[in-house]
């Protein structure tokens, strides 16, 4: 949802500058079961990518992740748009040829388009270490965040979003809302149902903890309605790209219950400066439970001033001011002459 949210709203951004942009949507078919292992799941995406990028006539070319980027040997200029690079988020066995990959691809590139500033240091000491001399101009491009309006009433006690159960953390959210205590009332949680929670929890070894909703897949408005009502959002990801739930959540004045999820997590550092004290030290049930119960322990007043500072913090995550970068550096840079 966040990646087709990023490609949607990067069109709309280049159409408003004057560029005409077409989405080219990637089938994976019938090899898309292949997906189960990190090297087999980035070899059979790239692949799809690569076919669907086959009949592609335009002036450049922006690919919307490295994975779509890995296998392309376009004719035009190009740019990659990327959360993360493999480098980061492909360790192991399981992200060898990726990470052998990445540093050509990305050094063939026009510009690169990374979402945070922490992506863009690393992308740029990536090409160094290379040798890529001068290399493709890097520009951070963010998601934009637009203004959201918090719910009047804030009758939802806490909502999270767990479409990707592993990566999302779902145990560790679950045994932190148990630790919470009845007092905390009920998590709403997003992006999976009820069957495929219990089984997972199954999986898992663990017991579905009181107070629980699940919500499945939602609408974007649906889904920003409820996060609107919420008291508090509750994050226990593994590993987070970048953050964009929450800091939806922030753009609604919700505060941001977070463990420290590593990764180019542009969110965390937004929460440390609004509340320090709801971001868990540890990656711990323990932790994140006393970070719940801190968030939960705020007055309305203490809510109203939490988000009046987020919305001050998301400045530069605006559409506008991202659309004053795609006007001004990226576009020029990108279609620029190469003689």
């Amino acid at each position: 949802m966040g990646w087709r949210q990023a490609d949607e709203a990067l069109a709309a951004m280049l159409e408003h500058v004057g560029c005409s942009c077409e989405l080219v949507p990637v089938r994976l078919g019938r090899a898309g079961r292949l997906r189960r292992s990190m090297a087999l799941t980035d070899t059979v995406e790239a692949l799809a990518a690569r076919r669907s990028a086959a009949g592609v006539t335009a002036r450049a070319i922006i690919f919307s992740s490295i994975t779509a980027a890995l296998l392309q040997r376009p004719r035009v200029p190009y740019a990659v748009r990327f959360d993360t690079l493999a480098a980061m988020s492909r360790p192991g066995l399981g992200g060898v040829w990726q990470r052998r990959r990445e540093p050509a691809v990305l050094a063939r590139a026009r510009v690169l388009l990374p979402w945070s500033e922490t992506a863009a240091s690393t992308a740029a000491r990536l090409l160094a270490a290379r040798g890529a001399v001068p290399g493709p101009a890097v520009i951070a491009l963010p998601v934009p965040i637009e203004p959201l309006l918090g719910a009047e009433q804030r009758d939802l006690t806490a909502v999270a979003y767990a479409a990707n159960p592993t990566k999302r953390g779902l145990e560790l959210l679950c045994d932190a809302w148990r630790l919470a205590g009845p007092p905390a009332g009920q998590l709403t949680v997003g992006g999976i149902d009820r069957d495929q929670a219990e089984r997972w929890l199954r999986r898992a070894g663990l017991e579905q903890p009181p107070g629980v909703q699940w919500v499945g897949a939602l609408s974007r408005p649906d889904w920003l309605a409820r996060v609107a009502r919420a008291r508090i959002f509750v994050n226990a990801s593994r590993y987070e790209d970048w953050g964009i739930a929450q800091l939806e959540a922030l753009a609604s004045g919700t505060p941001l219950v977070s463990v420290a999820t590593p990764g180019p997590n542009e969110a965390l550092a937004l929460a440390r400066r609004l509340a320090p004290e709801l971001v868990a030290g540890a990656r711990s049930a323990s932790a994140l439970a006393g970070a719940i119960r801190a968030g939960l322990a705020l007055t309305g007043a203490e809510r109203a001033a939490y988000a009046t500072a987020a919305q001050a913090l998301l400045e530069p995550y605006r559409p506008e001011v991202v659309r004053r970068t795609l006007a001004e550096e990226v576009v020029p840079e990108l279609l620029r002459s190469s003689s």
